[in-house]
């Protein structure tokens, strides 16, 4: 399970260790794990994103 999150500042990143670092750009989506986008919102380096009625958006 992947969720949704908008980065808020660009930068390279990597969801995983074993990832090559890839370049991110302010306001681009992407899915990734919950851990790494929790990391990623507690930093303020993302957002998550939600439906209009604020639900998760979850990649399966």
């Amino acid at each position: 399970m992947k969720v949704l999150i908008q980065y808020t500042q660009p930068g390279k990143y990597r969801d995983q260790a074993w990832e090559a670092l890839t370049l991110r750009t302010k306001g681009q989506i992407l899915a990734v794990t919950p851990s790494y986008a929790a990391q990623l919102i507690e930093q303020n380096k993302a957002t998550l994103v939600t439906s209009e009625d604020e639900q998760l958006v979850v990649h399966v």
